[in-house]
């Protein structure tokens, strides 16, 4: 009895391990409403930005849209269900038009299909393209599974709250979305693409390998749910950067990556601004780190990116090798998760408590009051969500689920 036990506790650790962390690869649109178009400035498609109702068409996805514009696709967030569209954009020369395909899917499941929006010359195109108007543009488009109709209306701008305040949404291992994530966790495609999701910042986690590189891993050790299946097993700090990177997969196929590749895909491939690095705690890791965010800044001053890159301190052990390095904090931003006054006391420009601690308004508005800003960690359902923006004073969250923070924050604050 004992053995068969062992038997079906064994299955079901293999089947539970093997439905973690599915991938939903983005699908493919075929329509072609793209070809032969001109490239559109992504400055100009930003003027786009706004609220937008449904004017006809189903409502299967949602009868309100929050628009927002990335370094190269414009992203709309539904009210319901946490609904995502995402488009690629162009001119068509011949007629005027500005042509959108992408596709559309739900941010805690895989249900997802193709969708394609045109907004005609006389829709308010012209006017978006010569002038920056926005207050006449109309978006027809069709959707499938089945094919159905749906047209979007320019409804109003953000509120004047939202234009003035910086919120920071912070994708989770630079994973916008929990469940069946079209990326790995932590990868540089996650990195790139979470803007598109509805990010403007991202959150990392931090290992060393046996030569000091650092990486972006979360895990210790080697473990299927960040990586393909293989021979190797142990920590990441028994293993040089380049033998990881030769032999080694993430569950996408992408290679494990260096911080310094991270943060180069972030600074030349995206508009987003903030990094938290979640600082595991190697033996001087602070040594090996500076040099690769002082470069990383000195990169993006080249190239005219306003970027922080600050270090996360999650606990004593790693305020103590942050303390090792005490020319990484003369200059460099920090965050620390264990209270307002550890905060204050390391001198960090942040402080990152845990959602489970409640909304702190006493701390989060003692922080303000000596310009330290305040991120929650990790918020994942809507009702959360709605309760921390409506009732908290946060300058920000880590989300697993970044459309319901963008719809939440961009239309209801």
């Amino acid at each position: 009895m004992k053995r068969r036990h062992t038997y079906w506790l064994l299955l079901l650790v293999v089947f539970f391990s093997c439905n973690k962390n599915q991938l939903t690869v983005p699908p493919v649109n075929t329509a072609g409403n793209l070809s032969n178009t001109q490239a559109i400035d992504a400055s100009v498609m930003k003027s786009m930005e706004g609220i937008y109702a449904l004017s006809d068409g189903n409502s299967t996805l949602g009868t309100e849209f929050v628009c927002k514009v990335s370094k190269t696709k414009v992203s709309f967030f539904s009210n319901q269900s946490g609904i995502l569209f995402i488009l690629s954009y162009g001119l068509n020369t011949k007629d005027g038009s500005i042509q959108f395909a992408g596709f559309w899917r739900y941010a805690e499941n895989s249900t997802q299909g193709t969708i394609n929006f045109s907004v005609a010359k006389t829709d308010g195109a012209s006017d978006l393209l010569m002038n920056g108007i926005v207050t006449n543009l109309q978006l027809k488009g069709i959707f499938n599974s089945p094919q159905q109709s749906i047209s979007l209306k320019y409804s109003r701008p953000f509120s004047q709250y939202v234009q003035t305040h910086e919120f920071t949404i912070l994708a989770h291992g630079a994973l916008p979305l929990r469940t069946n994530s079209p990326f790995a966790v932590n990868s540089v495609n996650g990195a790139i693409h979470s803007e598109d999701y509805g990010a403007n910042a991202i959150e990392i986690d931090i290992q060393l390998t046996k030569d000091n590189v650092p990486i972006c891993m979360h895990d210790a050790s080697f473990d299927n749910r960040l990586t393909k299946k293989g021979p190797l097993y142990g920590d990441y700090r028994d293993f040089t950067f380049d033998f990881l990177e030769q032999n080694v997969q993430l569950i996408d196929g992408q290679k494990i990556p260096s911080l310094a590749q991270e943060l180069g895909a972030f600074i030349d491939s995206t508009n987003m601004k903030y990094v938290w690095m979640d600082v595991k705690g190697d033996p001087d890791i602070f040594k090996y780190l500076e040099p690769i965010v002082r470069n990383a800044y000195a990169h993006a001053k080249a190239v005219n990116r306003n970027v922080v890159i600050f270090a996360g301190l999650p606990s004593n052990d790693v305020i103590t090798e942050y303390k090792k390095q005490p020319s990484y904090g003369a200059d460099l931003p920090c965050l620390c998760e264990l209270s307002i006054q550890d905060a204050i006391d390391n001198h960090c420009q942040f402080f990152g408590p845990r959602f489970t601690m409640g909304l702190l308004l006493d701390d989060v508005n003692k922080g303000h009051s000596l310009g330290i800003k305040s991120f929650s960690w990790t918020l994942n359902d809507n009702t959360t969500i709605l309760n921390y923006l409506q009732n908290g004073n946060f300058d920000g969250f880590i989300a697993d689920n970044t459309p319901y923070v963008v719809y939440d924050y961009y239309a209801l604050h």
